[in-house]
């Protein structure tokens, strides 16, 4: 099912990667801007390409797994790559079910992220029945956050006291959403 999925909006195309899908994941993972915002660093192609591989096999993990089903986001019009959508588990506690996504620098602001996650959302709960989501944010990355409020989701603090090797979610505003 989640292999297959296809979601489509007014201006965008939510799909599975692919093993072409390399070059894109690459291109974001190397964006100074967008580094500043998520929990990876710099990678090569090979990286690239190994992440494509475990993105595309968690395709096959059922919901009652430890997945990460991540989606490439591209455009319409043009099918040009904008970045990527997808929900799994919080990477500090596995028992949460996280929203995320990540968008190329060059295509902020153009309200592609609310309108691949609200799609991704309503998916998640009408199709998949989940019945709760959380999302995780930088205090100083205001677009993210006027994102998952535009989405519903409510602020219900800070996270605190991760484990060191989360610590980069450490001060992150911690935010709910319920079916």
């Amino acid at each position: 099912m989640i292999k297959n999925l296809r979601l489509e909006t007014e201006n965008l195309i939510i799909r599975p990667y692919t093993k072409n899908d390399a070059l894109n994941l690459y291109d974001t993972l190397n964006d100074k801007n967008v580094l500043k915002y998520i929990p990876e660093e710099p990678i090569t192609i090979e990286q690239a390409q190994n992440a494509i591989d475990w993105l595309i096999s968690n395709y096959d993990l059922d919901l009652d797994s430890d997945y990460k089903y991540s989606f490439a986001i591209e455009t319409k019009q043009t099918n040009d790559y904008v970045g990527w959508c997808g929900f799994g588990y919080l990477d500090y506690d596995k028992s949460q079910k996280e929203i995320y996504f990540t968008l190329k620098s060059k295509y902020w602001g153009q309200g592609f992220a609310t309108e691949a996650s609200k799609a991704l959302v309503e998916y998640i709960f009408n199709e998949l029945e989940l019945k709760k989501l959380v999302a995780v944010v930088k205090p100083d990355n205001v677009a993210s956050k006027r994102v998952i409020e535009k989405l519903g989701f409510k602020h219900e603090g800070i996270v605190k006291n991760v484990p060191e090797e989360f610590s980069f979610y450490e001060g992150e505003l911690y935010y709910t959403l319920t079916k």
